[in-house]
């Protein structure tokens, strides 16, 4: 999963970059520019829910290590 989320980190300042180059140039392809832009965004959602969902599993551990000493009869 960390791979997963390096290679989209990666591919995401890749994309940025582009956006930055055509951007500067004299005459911008906005097309370009939008296309580049959509796919910045989606690799950002992808980037987002990936993060969420590690962060989800880091907290449901963390839930089930606390209860782990906790006794099963404990409000009787």
């Amino acid at each position: 999963m960390k791979q997963l989320l390096k290679a989209l980190r990666a591919r995401h300042s890749i994309v940025a970059a582009k956006i930055d180059e055509e951007q500067r140039r004299p005459q911008p392809d906005g097309i370009r520019v939008r296309a580049l832009k959509k796919i910045k965004l989606h690799l950002k959602e992808q980037i987002m829910l990936l993060e969420q969902g590690e962060t989800m599993k880091v907290a449901s551990a963390r839930s089930k290590a606390s209860n782990f000493g906790t006794p099963l009869l404990a409000g009787r």
